[in-house]
Protein backbone atom coordinates (compact mmCIF):
# COMPACT_ATOMS: atom_id res chain seq x y z
CA UNK A 1 0.00 0.00 0.00
CA UNK A 2 0.90 3.73 -0.88
CA UNK A 3 0.43 4.28 2.95
CA UNK A 4 2.96 1.76 4.61
CA UNK A 5 5.78 3.01 6.03
CA UNK A 6 5.38 6.77 5.45
CA UNK A 7 3.57 9.36 7.35
CA UNK A 8 0.36 10.07 5.60
CA UNK A 9 -2.14 13.28 6.69
CA UNK A 10 -5.30 13.12 4.67
CA UNK A 11 -6.77 16.80 3.71
CA UNK A 12 -6.84 19.14 1.56
CA UNK A 13 -5.83 22.40 0.34
CA UNK A 14 -7.58 25.57 0.01
CA UNK A 15 -7.97 27.30 -3.03
CA UNK A 16 -8.20 30.95 -2.12
CA UNK A 17 -9.37 32.98 -5.90
CA UNK A 18 -10.31 36.74 -6.19
CA UNK A 19 -13.49 37.82 -8.25
CA UNK A 20 -12.83 37.89 -11.85
CA UNK A 21 -8.93 37.28 -11.71
CA UNK A 22 -8.50 33.63 -13.29
CA UNK A 23 -10.24 31.16 -15.47
CA UNK A 24 -9.02 27.85 -16.62
CA UNK A 25 -9.80 26.72 -20.79
CA UNK A 26 -10.17 22.81 -21.81
CA UNK A 27 -11.62 20.64 -24.80
CA UNK A 28 -13.50 17.62 -24.19
CA UNK A 29 -14.72 15.19 -26.66
CA UNK A 30 -18.76 15.02 -27.14
CA UNK A 31 -21.24 13.30 -29.06
CA UNK A 32 -23.58 15.03 -31.11
CA UNK A 33 -26.66 13.50 -33.42
CA UNK A 34 -26.06 16.45 -36.36
CA UNK A 35 -28.75 16.36 -38.86
CA UNK A 36 -29.13 12.90 -38.24
CA UNK A 37 -25.68 11.46 -38.25
CA UNK A 38 -23.89 11.09 -34.52
CA UNK A 39 -20.75 12.91 -34.38
CA UNK A 40 -18.12 13.37 -32.34
CA UNK A 41 -17.03 17.06 -31.63
CA UNK A 42 -15.25 19.06 -29.21
CA UNK A 43 -16.75 20.79 -26.16
CA UNK A 44 -14.64 24.38 -25.54
CA UNK A 45 -15.19 25.08 -21.81
CA UNK A 46 -14.12 28.69 -20.27
CA UNK A 47 -14.46 28.59 -16.26
CA UNK A 48 -13.92 31.48 -14.26
CA UNK A 49 -11.68 30.13 -10.92
CA UNK A 50 -13.69 32.21 -8.20
CA UNK A 51 -17.48 32.05 -9.36
CA UNK A 52 -17.08 28.48 -11.21
CA UNK A 53 -19.69 30.45 -13.80
CA UNK A 54 -18.47 28.66 -17.29
CA UNK A 55 -19.38 29.13 -20.89
CA UNK A 56 -19.38 26.08 -23.03
CA UNK A 57 -19.54 25.79 -26.32
CA UNK A 58 -19.17 22.51 -29.33
CA UNK A 59 -17.14 22.74 -32.48
CA UNK A 60 -16.72 20.19 -35.38
CA UNK A 61 -12.77 20.43 -34.54
CA UNK A 62 -10.41 21.58 -31.61
CA UNK A 63 -9.28 24.01 -34.80
CA UNK A 64 -7.75 27.69 -33.66
CA UNK A 65 -10.85 28.88 -35.04
CA UNK A 66 -13.39 27.15 -32.41
CA UNK A 67 -10.62 27.69 -29.90
CA UNK A 68 -10.73 31.73 -30.65
CA UNK A 69 -14.41 31.89 -31.35
CA UNK A 70 -15.10 29.83 -27.73
CA UNK A 71 -12.80 32.45 -26.05
CA UNK A 72 -14.85 35.50 -27.80
CA UNK A 73 -18.20 34.04 -26.82
CA UNK A 74 -16.94 33.72 -23.20
CA UNK A 75 -15.37 37.50 -22.54
CA UNK A 76 -18.36 38.63 -24.06
CA UNK A 77 -20.72 36.36 -21.09
CA UNK A 78 -18.22 36.45 -18.49
CA UNK A 79 -15.37 39.41 -19.12
CA UNK A 80 -11.61 38.68 -20.03
CA UNK A 81 -9.98 37.54 -16.46
CA UNK A 82 -7.66 40.18 -15.25
CA UNK A 83 -4.62 38.02 -14.20
CA UNK A 84 -4.66 34.78 -16.26
CA UNK A 85 -5.92 31.85 -17.94
CA UNK A 86 -5.00 28.50 -17.24
CA UNK A 87 -4.28 25.98 -20.04
CA UNK A 88 -2.51 23.04 -20.84
CA UNK A 89 -0.80 22.04 -24.32
CA UNK A 90 -4.01 22.67 -26.68
CA UNK A 91 -2.33 22.53 -30.24
CA UNK A 92 -4.40 25.65 -31.13
CA UNK A 93 -2.27 27.90 -28.24
CA UNK A 94 1.02 26.34 -28.22
CA UNK A 95 2.69 24.63 -31.20
CA UNK A 96 5.75 23.37 -29.59
CA UNK A 97 5.84 22.58 -25.46
CA UNK A 98 9.25 22.65 -24.12
CA UNK A 99 10.21 22.40 -20.72
CA UNK A 100 8.28 23.10 -17.74
CA UNK A 101 5.66 25.79 -18.28
CA UNK A 102 6.83 27.46 -21.59
CA UNK A 103 5.26 27.31 -24.92
CA UNK A 104 6.34 28.18 -28.50
CA UNK A 105 2.86 29.97 -29.26
CA UNK A 106 0.89 29.71 -32.45
CA UNK A 107 1.30 33.24 -34.17
CA UNK A 108 -2.61 33.67 -34.53
CA UNK A 109 -2.78 33.27 -30.55
CA UNK A 110 -0.09 35.08 -29.31
CA UNK A 111 -1.81 38.39 -32.00
CA UNK A 112 -5.35 37.04 -30.09
CA UNK A 113 -4.23 37.33 -26.71
CA UNK A 114 -2.68 40.33 -27.12
CA UNK A 115 -5.55 42.13 -28.72
CA UNK A 116 -7.37 40.23 -25.54
CA UNK A 117 -4.59 41.24 -23.00
CA UNK A 118 -4.71 38.14 -22.24
CA UNK A 119 -2.18 36.03 -19.96
CA UNK A 120 -1.46 32.48 -20.32
CA UNK A 121 -0.67 30.24 -17.73
CA UNK A 122 0.82 26.83 -18.78
CA UNK A 123 0.43 23.95 -16.55
CA UNK A 124 2.92 21.25 -16.40
CA UNK A 125 2.52 18.35 -18.85
CA UNK A 126 2.05 15.15 -17.51
CA UNK A 127 1.00 14.00 -14.17
CA UNK A 128 3.15 16.90 -12.34
CA UNK A 129 0.48 19.48 -13.66
CA UNK A 130 -2.56 17.19 -13.85
CA UNK A 131 -4.05 19.22 -10.64
CA UNK A 132 -3.33 22.72 -11.97
CA UNK A 133 -7.01 22.73 -13.47
CA UNK A 134 -8.89 20.34 -12.20
CA UNK A 135 -11.90 22.83 -12.12
CA UNK A 136 -12.82 22.83 -15.35
CA UNK A 137 -12.02 19.28 -16.04
CA UNK A 138 -14.31 18.29 -13.33
CA UNK A 139 -17.11 20.82 -14.23
CA UNK A 140 -16.68 20.35 -18.24
CA UNK A 141 -17.17 16.52 -16.77
CA UNK A 142 -20.49 17.27 -15.14
CA UNK A 143 -21.97 19.91 -17.87
CA UNK A 144 -21.48 17.10 -20.01
CA UNK A 145 -23.05 14.54 -18.42
CA UNK A 146 -25.88 16.25 -17.26
CA UNK A 147 -26.44 18.46 -20.29
CA UNK A 148 -25.03 16.30 -23.25
CA UNK A 149 -25.76 12.77 -22.09
CA UNK A 150 -27.72 11.46 -24.28
CA UNK A 151 -26.58 12.87 -27.19
CA UNK A 152 -28.43 16.10 -28.30
CA UNK A 153 -30.08 16.16 -31.40
CA UNK A 154 -29.71 18.86 -33.49
CA UNK A 155 -29.71 20.41 -37.37
CA UNK A 156 -26.89 22.59 -36.73
CA UNK A 157 -23.84 23.23 -34.47
CA UNK A 158 -25.03 26.80 -34.35
CA UNK A 159 -28.45 25.40 -32.53
CA UNK A 160 -26.80 23.70 -30.18
CA UNK A 161 -24.72 26.33 -29.21
CA UNK A 162 -27.55 28.85 -28.52
CA UNK A 163 -29.01 25.58 -26.40
CA UNK A 164 -26.09 25.65 -24.14
CA UNK A 165 -25.86 28.94 -24.01
CA UNK A 166 -29.33 29.10 -22.53
CA UNK A 167 -28.15 26.46 -20.03
CA UNK A 168 -25.09 28.57 -18.92
CA UNK A 169 -27.30 30.91 -18.05
CA UNK A 170 -29.69 28.42 -16.02
CA UNK A 171 -26.63 27.31 -14.42
CA UNK A 172 -26.03 30.44 -12.61
CA UNK A 173 -28.32 29.27 -10.45
CA UNK A 174 -27.01 26.02 -9.45
CA UNK A 175 -25.02 25.33 -6.37
CA UNK A 176 -22.43 22.95 -5.14
CA UNK A 177 -22.74 21.81 -1.73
Amino acid sequence: MAKEGRRHLDGTVPQAKAPGQEAEVDFADVWVDLAGERVKCVLFTLRMSYSCKAVHRVYATASQQAFLEGHVAAFEALSVPARRIRYDNLRPAARQVCFGRERRESTGWVNFRSWFAVTPFYCVPGEEGAHEKGGVEQGGGRFRRTHLVPPPQVATLAELNEMLAEIDLLEDDRHSR
